[in-house]
């Protein structure tokens, strides 16, 4: 008759279970059924064929196994919610720090919409359309050749007859050519950072001025 850690982790009886008040998969709760295990088994061992030390040595190792595993298991656990609070205290350092994300969105207000683009490589043109919610091109901004990087171009709010359009959210399309082919061009919102809220094991999220949740991994330059 033999038992194992898995024995131990699973086969709790009903009277050990109404009996303990702890939680059934922490190291203590692990270690009571497994002695209670251990002590059945000696009781009903066969008398003209006990286990050998080696035996029960053996299943005392792989209870030490378990328990250890259920320990760091719960210590990286508190690991991973400290480090999610800290990060997030020192995230409120961003609020109000204007941030670049990867993104076609730009806010219009007092007359100016601000966002950005990244190119891989030098472009003999680069244009900008203005669309709007129905995604028609509202106006088209022209910024020429330009160099490998970031870039960025400002809007006035004006539409390509001249008029002045409302006030709110827009977006933006980028295309860009290099000895007439078409290059792959990486759009970037501007937005400011209005709060800060942890999520977990996500870690901290940033709320934007633009209605938008980013972690920092998002984050592409900061003003």
């Amino acid at each position: 008759m033999s038992i194992d850690a898995t024995s131990a982790l699973g086969g709790a009886s009903s009277k050990a279970t109404a009996s303990k008040k702890k939680d059934d998969n922490s190291p203590d709760a692990i270690q009571e059924r497994f002695m209670s295990l251990l002590v059945a088994q000696l009781k009903n061992q066969d008398p003209l064929a006990p286990m050998d030390n080696a035996q029960v040595t053996s299943q005392m190792a792989q209870l030490n196994t378990v328990t250890g595993i259920q320990n760091l298991n719960a210590t990286m656990e508190n690991m991973a919610a400290q480090f999610s609070a800290n990060q997030t205290v020192q995230a409120t350092g961003m609020l109000g720090r204007a941030i670049l994300t990867e993104g076609n969105s730009m806010r219009l207000s007092q007359g100016e919409a601000r966002a950005s683009m990244e190119i891989g490589q030098s472009v003999d043109s680069l244009q900008v359309n203005v669309l709007d919610k129905q995604g028609n091109v509202l106006r088209s901004i022209d910024l020429g050749a330009q160099s490998k990087g970031v870039h960025e171009f400002t809007w006035d709010g004006k539409d390509s007859s001249g008029g002045t359009v409302p006030e709110g959210m827009y977006k933006f399309e980028v295309v860009a050519k290099a000895a007439e082919k078409s290059v792959a061009v990486t759009p970037l919102t501007l937005s400011v950072v209005q709060g800060v809220r942890n999520a977990g094991a996500e870690g901290s999220k940033l709320l934007t001025s633009n209605g938008e949740e980013v972690s920092f991994a998002d984050i592409k330059q900061v003003y």
